[in-house]
């Protein structure tokens, strides 16, 4: 599965103050600004999101995290980005990229995923 073209940031579990935040910094760099992802969203899947099928909605609630998943960047793209984030984001928030799997996942699957790596690599510190 091919991803989608357009170099977007999807965050979720961001407070309104910390939206405004990363998409000053993005308005700063000329990247769009943030796509949010509401909580009532878990069973969408992440390229529904990125082609803004947003009229589709679950009763399914995403748990309390807080992550920010980026769409197309190149590796030196990404990393100079996240390095530019690391002020206006917690500790806590997962960061993540699109792949061509997890494109077909749902955003309930894909945080459970992150959440489980993160817990793995804490265990292996």
């Amino acid at each position: 599965m091919e991803l989608i073209n357009e170099k977007l940031i999807l965050a979720y579990g961001l407070n309104k103050k910390e939206v405004e935040k990363l998409n000053s910094l993005l308005l700063k760099q000329n990247i769009l600004p943030c796509k949010v992802i509401q909580k009532n969203m878990g069973n969408i899947t992440i390229k529904e999101i990125l082609c803004n099928v947003d009229d589709k909605k679950s009763d399914m609630e995403l748990p309390n995290e807080k992550f920010l998943l980026f769409n197309n960047y190149k590796d030196k793209e990404l990393y100079d980005l996240i390095d530019s984030i690391r002020g206006i984001k917690s500790s806590e928030t997962i960061l993540a990229a699109v792949t061509p799997t997890s494109i077909n996942w749902t955003v309930n699957y894909l945080l459970e995923h992150l959440m489980e790596e993160r817990e793995a690599y804490r265990k292996s510190e």
